[in-house]
C-alpha cells in the first residue's frame, strides 16, 4: 500500500500542478500524503510523504528536492493511523492544518535559502497560502468519504 500512495503522490503532483514562478508548484498532492499518514502506520507514512513529492523533484524541480524530503515527513508526523476512522480522532482533525502551517513556514524558509532573501519567502506566501488550504479541504472531503465507506475496517481485515 506504501507503493500505491508513493505513485499516487507523484502522479497526483506531475499532473495536476501549476508553477509558482519559483522553480516549484502549487499542487494537492499533500492531501494525499495527509491521508496516506492516517491509513499507514508510522513510520509508513513518513517514508511516503518523503519519495511520493521526492521523487516528483528529481523529475521535474530538482532544487527542491532536499527541502522536500524533511518538510513532508514533518508534515505527515502530524497525523495518527491509530483508530478505527481517519477522522475519528482529535489529532486527524487538527493535523491537517498543523501540517498546512508547517508547510507555509518551512517552505518559506526555503525559498529565502534559495532565492536570496526575505522578498523570495514574501512572494511565495500567497501560493504556499493556496496550497496549504486546498490540500486541507481536500483531504476533509477525501477523508470524510473515505470514513463513510469504513475503509480503515476494510484495510484491517
Amino acid at each position: 500500500m506504501s507503493a500505491m500512495f508513493i505513485a499516487l503522490i507523484f502522479l497526483s503532483i506531475y499532473f495536476l500542478s501549476v508553477p509558482n514562478g519559483f522553480g516549484g508548484v502549487i499542487h494537492f498532492g499533500d492531501s494525499l500524503i495527509f491521508v496516506g499518514a492516517t491509513l499507514l502506520p508510522f513510520p509508513y507514512g513518513l517514508i511516503v510523504a518523503a519519495l511520493g513529492p521526492g521523487l516528483f523533484n528529481l523529475a521535474r524541480v530538482p532544487i527542491w528536492f532536499p527541502f522536500t524530503i524533511v518538510i513532508k515527513p514533518i508534515m505527515a508526523a502530524c497525523f495518527t493511523s491509530k483508530g478505527d476512522k481517519i477522522l475519528g480522532s482529535y489529532r486527524n482533525a487538527i493535523a491537517p492544518v498543523l501540517a498546512a502551517v508547517i508547510n507555509t513556514g518551512l517552505y518559506f524558509g526555503a525559498n529565502m535559502l534559495l532565492f536570496e532573501g526575505l522578498p523570495a519567502g514574501i512572494a511565495a506566501l500567497p501560493g504556499l497560502i493556496i496550497q496549504g488550504t486546498g490540500s486541507v479541504l481536500f483531504f476533509f472531503i477525501i477523508a470524510a468519504a473515505l470514513d463513510a465507506c469504513g475503509v480503515k475496517k476494510i484495510l484491517s481485515l
